[in-house]
């Protein structure tokens, strides 16, 4: 048999937890017989040691129940949770900037709208529009050069944010997904569920000389966008 254990390191020579007082020999796992490590939170790290194994609260070693472990787990998975929501819109901005920042000084970025379908009408029945006639005038350019330009860069920018937004809906999607998929009816189903979380998958391939190489990135994890978007 053994028994659940939870624990903060202890200094390597005096055994007092670093909770208490910071470990001058280094922090090592408390000297218990069996004892095996396979999650962690915050200081604390959760396993399971011998039957015989005498704890110690007051030096923060702790007997927990499987259902305390299973909700320290599920706790770990909502910080999971809660920090991904905001890190895939904190990536989609940063993806903005580097994919769409030159457009600010474009014919797009300064009247989107109207000037695609002026551009547009001009390319299929060259219909003159006052404002192409003026804006080519003053570049010292023809109506036909502004309006492909402007149709070039109008739907080069529609299709990069549309794609930026779609990875990014990816990834809320999934995360948003991620509580209802989590077994917590024992502690080793609740541990392949907070390893579940943290799996990759292969999104494209990376030359190098001659050699190529995997590109991964988190299933979940919304950290890796940037890469998606790249390789997708």
């Amino acid at each position: 048999m053994a028994k659940n254990i939870k624990w903060i390191k202890v200094d390597s020579v005096t055994g007092v937890s670093e909770a208490t007082t910071k470990p001058k020999n280094g922090a090592v796992n408390p000297n218990l017989s069996g004892l095996t490590q396979t999650f962690d939170w915050g200081q604390y790290q959760y396993g399971t040691a011998d039957d015989s194994v005498t704890v110690d609260p007051s030096n923060h070693i702790h007997e927990i129940t499987d259902g305390e472990w299973i909700a320290d787990i599920k706790g770990k998975i909502d910080e999971f949770v809660r920090e991904w929501k905001v890190v895939a819109y904190e990536k989609e901005l940063d993806l903005r900037k580097q994919q769409l920042g030159t457009y600010a000084d474009s014919v797009y970025a300064s009247a989107a709208g109207y000037k695609y379908d002026a551009a547009t009408a001009f390319i299929s029945s060259a219909t003159p529009n006052a404002g192409l006639t003026t804006e080519a005038f003053y570049r010292g350019t023809t109506v036909g050069t502004l309006a492909a330009k402007i149709k070039t860069n109008h739907e080069a920018y529609i299709t990069k944010e549309a794609k930026i937004t779609g990875l990014r809906g990816l990834y809320s999607d999934r995360i948003d997904g991620i509580l209802a998929g989590i077994d917590t009816s024992t502690v080793a189903k609740a541990l392949e569920s907070y390893a579940g979380i943290h799996t990759s998958e292969k999104i494209g391939e990376r030359t190098i000389g001659i050699s190529t190489e995997d590109i991964n990135a988190g299933f979940y994890n919304p950290y890796g966008l940037a890469e998606r978007y790249e390789f997708s």
